[in-house]
């Protein structure tokens, strides 16, 4: 009836499932008041990025469940670590996400309401992938520049001097 690796297919969907619904419970215990302080720290102080990270973390399991869905048939063991690691890893880019949205480093046109950073950080996670390849890209742009990249292909950068090393013009 069952492969071999039915246990670990098994334990991956569950894992999904806490996570999945554990999120939304954890929403609605922080939004109720029921959760005050976790771990020393007031949830007051940091309530809004606890709904960030959340909502991110969600946005990741419903990707990783979906795929878990499309799938399960070509499953292997390597995929353990992915599966794992995915609410975590989306709910930590969707708070940072967010910080860098609210620094002005990075721009989008929303509201300033809860539920619309709340609606980008579930994006976020949904979307891992491509917001880490944006991420990427800026963080080159910001960092590297284009100091070594030609501007048109064939021509020297405009930003390197035309001499080497030691002072003495290119012919």
């Amino acid at each position: 009836m069952f492969g071999t690796d039915w246990r670990y297919k098994l334990g991956i969907l569950t894992y999904l499932i806490v996570w999945f619904i554990g999120c939304f419970w954890m929403m609605g215990a922080i939004r109720s008041g029921i959760l005050v302080e976790v771990l020393g720290i007031r949830i007051s102080a940091v309530e809004d990025y606890a709904y960030y990270g959340l909502a991110g973390s969600i946005g990741g399991t419903l990707y990783a469940l979906r795929l878990f869905h499309d799938y399960y048939h070509k499953l292997t063991e390597r995929w353990l670590f992915w599966y794992l690691l995915r609410p975590i890893k989306c709910g930590g880019a969707a708070i940072i996400t967010i910080i860098l949205f609210e620094s002005g480093i990075l721009l989008l046109q929303t509201g300033d309401s809860l539920t619309s950073k709340i609606a980008i950080s579930f994006l976020i996670g949904f979307g891992y992938g491509k917001v880490m390849e944006k991420l990427q890209s800026l963080t080159e742009t910001l960092f590297n520049g284009n100091k070594n990249k030609p501007s048109v292909p064939g021509q020297a950068s405009p930003i390197q001097p035309e001499t080497s090393d030691d002072n003495t013009p290119k012919g």
